[in-house]
């Protein structure tokens, strides 16, 4: 009988817990619950009150400005616009020799000539004479006549060293004659640069005395020295 006693209290205190759980679980709900309402609620009011402010300052600035038709207009004035002179073009021939330099100082020996057979006496011979014979005293520099770049040194016995550069006209250029070669194949030369000294004579043209032989070429066709060089 006790022990039927003790059950029934045990069942009812278990259900008072379970109760007070219950009503607790539901307390924090509701007060979770009012928590969000109110921060809803208090945003929405900080919210209107925000738009109210920057309808009130905007009717304010609207009332401030003034009206459209008081706004002076700024004035425009035309001015004529200056004249211009027509312009002149004027034309300059521009000589071939214009970017080049005399080799050496002496005056021209023998022309060139493509057509027309000479005699060259150092080699019992007669033949045309396509290159350029120019006079010089002694062991002279032959200087550079066009920017370019050294193509080629070679020395031989009729004609001692021979110097062939591919200027920047797009011709080639070969100074024959040189005692001493001071240029090497592939060395960039100026217009007015040593490219050697002469001999006092070149072995196949003997009978000129010391000269430098030069000749020109386009696309392997022989061309006038003398139609690149300056006048003097």
């Amino acid at each position: 009988m006790a022990k039927g006693r003790r059950s029934g209290m045990s069942a009812r205190a278990g259900g008072v817990m379970r109760r007070a759980r219950e009503w607790m679980m539901e307390y924090a709900y509701l007060v979770t619950l009012g928590a969000v309402i109110a921060v809803v609620v208090a945003s929405a009011m900080y919210t209107q009150h925000l738009r109210a402010q920057q309808e009130e300052a905007g009717v304010q600035a609207a009332a401030g400005a003034p009206e459209i038709g008081q706004t002076p207009q700024p004035t425009v004035s035309a001015s004529p616009l200056p004249t211009i002179a027509p312009l002149e073009v004027h034309y300059m021939a521009v000589k071939p020799g214009g970017t080049t330099v005399w080799p050496v100082s002496g005056k021209v020996l023998r022309d060139s000539d493509a057509q027309t057979p000479v005699l060259w006496e150092a080699l019992g011979c007669i033949k045309v004479h396509t290159g350029l014979d120019i006079a010089s005293d002694g062991e002279e520099e032959v200087l550079c006549a066009m920017d370019g770049v050294v193509q080629e040194t070679v020395r031989d016995d009729l004609w001692g060293w021979r110097v062939r550069v591919a200027q920047t006209d797009g011709q080639e250029a070969v100074y024959a004659g040189l005692l001493q070669c001071g240029v090497e194949a592939g060395q960039g030369v100026t217009r007015g640069q040593a490219l050697g000294t002469l001999l006092q004579e070149i072995p196949c043209e003997a009978e000129l005395g010391t000269h430098l032989h030069m000749e020109l070429y386009r696309d392997g066709a022989a061309q006038n020295p003398a139609e690149i060089l300056p006048e003097r």
